[in-house]
């Protein structure tokens, strides 16, 4: 299955209690470490993105509770999920995620 989102960045908002709900434990630590307002809502515009994706791919309704991470280069993963692979982009203005479930 294939899942796909796009994010309006300028769309996403820092109060606490919806990065709260769109990111897990382990997002809102790596979150914190990023520098600037934008870089912030960049990652979760691209993890939102990413988790909508998931969603459209899976129909799980718990998507949310997804912990998408980084790994050392940098390509993202969702963590426990080794069948999902998945790719985030973002350019300033739209974040957008891209879905595959393998049947491995």
């Amino acid at each position: 299955m294939i899942g796909i989102d796009i994010v309006d960045i300028s769309r996403i908002t820092l109060r606490e209690s919806f990065i709260r709900r769109v990111l897990t434990e382990k997002e809102y630590g790596e979150y914190e470490k990023r520098p600037t307002e934008q870089r912030k809502k960049e990652y979760i515009a691209g993890r939102f993105a990413a988790k909508e994706a998931v969603f459209k791919a899976t129909q799980d309704p718990d998507w949310l509770s997804y912990t998408i991470l980084n790994k050392e280069n940098g390509q993202p993963y969702v963590y426990g999920r080794p069948d999902i692979e998945i790719s985030i982009s973002h350019d300033g203005s739209y974040a957008a995620a891209v879905v595959f479930i393998s049947s491995r």
